[in-house]
């Protein structure tokens, strides 16, 4: 009796850790680079953060990282461009992109952005904003726009990037 009752038991861990298994995130962020504000790993070309100091583009350049899309506004940087400096001492390529919010959300913006993403192709690439979310609403729009995604499969690649509070306003224009 004892037996079957360890191989019960034994059966069930094997289920419920294939259970967790499948529920895991899409990001899995490698432990060097964990401290990064707000990073998300969505696959292996791409990390996601919020607005990087040097010692993370440092730690993102061991990862494998040779390239950064900068999403932030002037305002965001508080007029202070040292990220493209410090890309440059790094040897990082550095495209800027700036979206300030909803109202940036546009197809000519979406398209400065497919022109980053394509100089970056096969490149593993830092895409930043302030937390994210305007890197995931502009995934969840270039991924309808320009790869026919459906509304849902665009919005969930937009969460996998970061996508939060913008998702209404990215809803609002897939459906237009």
């Amino acid at each position: 009796m004892q037996r079957v009752y360890l191989l019960v038991l034994a059966l069930l861990s094997v289920l419920f850790l294939s259970a967790c298994d499948e529920q895991q995130p899409v990001n899995k962020i490698p432990v060097a680079v964990a401290d990064v504000p707000n990073i998300h790993h969505p696959n292996e070309q791409h990390f996601t953060a919020g607005k990087p100091a040097k010692d993370d583009l440092v730690k993102l350049k061991e990862q494998g990282v040779t390239a950064v899309i900068n999403l932030l506004t002037d305002s965001d940087m508080n007029n202070d461009d040292q990220e493209a400096q410090w890309a440059q001492e790094l040897e990082l390529e550095y495209y800027r992109v700036p979206v300030g919010g909803p109202s940036d959300l546009t197809r000519d913006s979406v398209a400065d952005f497919d022109r980053a993403l394509a100089a970056t192709q096969g490149q593993t690439t830092l895409i930043h904003c302030s937390s994210s979310n305007r890197v995931g609403a502009m995934m969840a729009l270039h991924a309808a726009w320009y790869d026919n995604a459906s509304t849902e499969q665009a919005l969930q690649i937009g969460r996998d990037y970061g996508l939060k509070s913008l998702e209404t306003a990215v809803q609002k224009l897939l459906s237009e």
